[in-house]
């Protein structure tokens, strides 16, 4: 499928794409609430300032996009693979992604708050500045993460292993492992 027909059939209302391979395309700011994208495969994709709030990619996979700014309030990311993807800035407040593959992407000053990651890699992800509070981190890799200037309040980082990982002054977590 084409990015014109996707933004019609999405003005048009329909919110289930699965499996949609859909790539080079501009479409910032796009309604996507809501929208089953799962098993989607979506490269190079500008998705900056879109609205995926609530919205299902699980198992999918996103190369090369751009989702700064974007909202992922409450969306399902389990088992997606993200390479490649820049998610500064944007709001990632109660998302699920258990098993989610987020090796080096970009969440600079991204919003965490409640956000649910176990098991995830998050290998070499930039989360300077980050607000993780709340969030669930059991068991994720986050070595060679940057997590510097990160919010960590109250967030659970029990079997996560943070080998190499650049942490927030003073910072200590009960139960961490590979310090």
């Amino acid at each position: 499928m084409d990015a014109e027909e996707f933004v019609r059939r999405i003005a048009e209302g329909e919110k289930r794409f699965v499996d949609l391979e859909l790539s080079d395309a501009a479409l910032p700011g796009l309604n996507l609430r809501q929208v089953c994208l799962r098993g989607a495969k979506l490269s190079r994709l500008d998705l900056r300032g879109a609205d995926l709030t609530l919205a299902d990619l699980e198992s999918s996979c996103l190369v090369q996009a751009n989702l700064r700014g974007a909202h992922l309030f409450r969306a399902n990311l389990a088992r997606a693979r993200l390479a490649g993807v820049v998610l500064s800035g944007a709001s990632l407040h109660g998302a699920r992604g258990p098993g989610a593959d987020l090796s080096g992407v970009q969440l600079r000053a991204a919003h965490l708050t409640r956000a649910e990651f176990p098991g995830a890699i998050l290998r070499g992800a930039d989360l300077q500045g980050a607000d993780l509070s709340l969030a669930d981190l059991r068991g994720a890799d986050l070595r060679l993460a940057n997590l510097a200037e990160a919010i960590l309040r109250d967030a659970d980082f029990r079997g996560a292993r943070i080998q190499g990982a650049r942490l927030p002054e003073g910072f200590t977590s009960p139960g961490e492992s590979g310090v």
